[in-house]
């Protein structure tokens, strides 16, 4: 009897060893199942994958986009300079599109590849040194098509709004992007411009986000802009983003007689504006400002760069 007990100890011993071990190895594989935070948070956000977030916060990444617009001066800062700012700005591949105006054309490619060679680019081809350029993630967009509105660059001296239209590739979501430059030293010029833009946008049928350099001088105290400004928004087509915080976009000192002080306090010059169902989805822009960004120098632009984060309803 004794040795039998033995025997039975024995195996009791066995069994539990065999169940803990089992236990442990499930545990170890329920660990690898749990969603890892870095991917949830990185650039595969959006996209399905074995690790993907939770479907609550896929339904709200889905439908928000985040967009950064610059003029980036062309010839006046180092596109070197600019390309470091911008992979700066876009850490973890925080910004889906770009639209960037003053863009030489040696530069193009440039800023594609300080953003990374997953970021696709179209281009103007009007403006002569002073392109414009959409930059967008095409591991989120599909780009359907692009287009520039010639009959908008008038007598061909100025630039032609350039368009990018974009499809979700997790959605199916389509909207229009649009960078603009419009005429900074012909007033009437910038004023039939933006008559043009607003005849263009109430024939759209799908949402238009349109950001970039406007020259339209709007001063905060005010809360004026010069005569373009007022026939962009005539017939409420085209709504404007304001800004969070009214915060100058554009540094100017005159050449001719500089003494280090902005001879255009408290204005602005780049916007955003939406149109169409756009003005139903949830917008908000934020001007960006960065330490020693103002003054500019001869390396740096003399504009602020501006985001906007739009989110389909």
């Amino acid at each position: 009897m004794d040795c039998f007990s033995n025997f039975k100890y024995l195996l009791i011993l066995i069994c539990l060893s065999l169940a803990s071990t089992a236990c442990t190895a499930f545990g170890e594989e329920g660990a690898r199942s749990k969603v890892n935070p870095d991917q949830a948070t990185g650039p595969t956000v959006g996209k399905t994958t074995a690790t993907a977030v939770p479907a609550a916060n896929q339904l709200v990444a889905a439908g928000q986009y985040n967009l950064l617009s610059w003029n980036v001066e062309s010839d006046g800062a180092i596109s070197k300079v600019i390309c470091e700012q911008l992979a700066e700005l876009n850490q973890n591949d925080h910004y889906d599109i770009f639209t960037l105006s003053e863009v030489l054309p040696a530069d193009l490619k440039k800023f594609r590849y300080a953003l990374g060679k997953h970021y696709k680019y179209v281009y103007s081809k009007s403006g002569f040194s002073d392109r414009l350029e959409i930059l967008y993630n095409e591991n989120k967009f599909e780009l359907v098509r692009h287009f520039e509105i010639k009959e908008i660059n008038i007598l061909n001296r100025y630039r032609a709004p350039l368009v990018a239209h974009l499809k979700d590739r997790a959605n199916g979501t389509e909207f229009l992007v649009m960078v603009n430059h419009l005429a900074r030293g012909k007033a009437e010029i910038r004023q039939k411009q933006a008559t043009m833009l607003v005849d263009w946008a109430r024939d759209q049928t799908l949402p238009v986000f349109a950001l970039g350099d406007y020259n339209f001088d709007f001063v905060f105290k005010t809360r004026k802009g010069n005569p373009a400004f007022s026939n962009m928004l005539k017939d409420n087509i085209w709504r404007w983003v304001e800004p969070v915080e009214l915060i100058d976009t554009n540094w100017y000192d005159n050449p001719r007689n500089p003494d280090g002080i902005d001879d255009y306090p408290g204005s602005i010059l780049d916007f955003a504006f939406v149109a169409g169902s756009a003005k139903n989805w949830k917008s908000t822009c934020r001007v960006l400002v960065r330490e020693g960004d103002f003054p500019d120098d001869k390396t740096t632009s003399d504009h602020r760069p501006f985001e906007m984060t739009i989110v389909k309803p």
